[in-house]
């Protein structure tokens, strides 16, 4: 069974372990815990976060967004050589805050291979409304959010929305796409 690592939960035993240290130290071990605790908690989320927005840095250099109907059209271009991967992501929907996470753990395993020639993209359709009304005309997918189209050759070839957005469904997609 693969187990992961919680970093805050570490950093906080680690904390407290110094915090009991200090404390026994100083004759204070409640105060010793406490501060030991607060230390924890602290540097957990510091380093927790300084790790996610790494990654997230690290895919942004392989998703790029859509803000503008121009850069729609290039999307639909780039098709005609190589499969392009589409999200329409909703920043304030929770369900589409897990399609995203889905949607970028594919990304992190699926761009790293040099064999897969997929392009990836993105669309927040609350802050480019008038973009994502315009992909569901252009390619007659019923907008949804979240949504994840596959375009090749400037055509939707597989799409999903919802819970059906998982990393397992596009990586099937990205081994075969017409399946």
């Amino acid at each position: 069974m693969d187990k992961k690592t919680n970093p805050q939960a570490l950093w906080l035993v680690l904390g407290i372990a110094i915090g009991i240290s200090m404390g026994v130290a100083a004759n204070q071990l409640a105060l010793g815990v406490a501060f030991g605790a607060a230390l924890g908690v602290v540097v957990g989320s510091v380093v927790s976060k300084r790790a996610g927005s790494g990654l997230d840095d690290m895919l942004s250099e392989h998703v790029k967004e859509l803000h503008k109907q121009e850069e729609w059209e290039e999307v639909l271009e780039r098709s005609q050589d190589h499969p392009v991967l589409l999200l329409k992501h909703s920043t304030t929907c929770p369900t589409s805050a897990r399609a995203y996470r889905e949607f970028m753990a594919f990304v992190g395993s699926n761009a790293s291979d040099p064999a897969q020639k997929m392009e990836y993209r993105i669309v927040k359709v609350i802050e480019s409304r008038s973009l994502s009304r315009r992909i569901a005309e252009d390619t007659e997918v019923h907008h949804e959010s979240p949504q994840v189209l596959l375009l090749d050759s400037g055509q939707v070839i597989q799409h999903s929305s919802h819970g059906k957005i998982t990393r397992k469904r596009l990586l099937q997609w990205a081994q075969n796409p017409f399946g």
